[in-house]
């Protein structure tokens, strides 16, 4: 069973991410407050996660049974390598199509 004081942390960084992303964009103070709440909260969520379920790979594995879900961390991470993968297949993708333009633009200037 989740701890209480697990709970409402994970509603106080719920909040401030949530706040974080409804800021307009105008409102620059708010936002650095809440992305720095964001930061604060999420160590503070990670730190609990860890006391209550432990440390390293059995951590992860008791966290994942008794809540089926991942320790933020370690969903942080995941999202983050996710993000680096498109980038990479983008970065790669945008080459080969300008290798095969230019493979072809050479080829059609050769029979011409």
């Amino acid at each position: 069973m989740i701890s209480q004081e697990l709970a409402e942390m994970r509603e106080s960084l719920a909040y401030w991410e949530d706040r974080a992303q409804r800021l307009p964009r105008r409102s620059i103070r708010r936002r650095r407050e809440a992305r720095d709440m964001v930061v604060r909260w999420r160590a503070r969520v990670a730190e609990a996660e860890r006391q209550v379920y432990g440390r390293g790979v059995l951590g992860a594995i008791l966290l994942l049974v008794s809540e089926r879900r991942m320790p933020l961390a370690t969903q942080r991470a995941g999202r983050q390598a996710l993000r680096r993968a498109a980038q990479v297949t983008a970065v790669v993708s945008l080459v080969m199509v300008t290798l095969v333009v230019a493979g072809l633009a050479a080829l059609i200037d050769a029979v011409v």
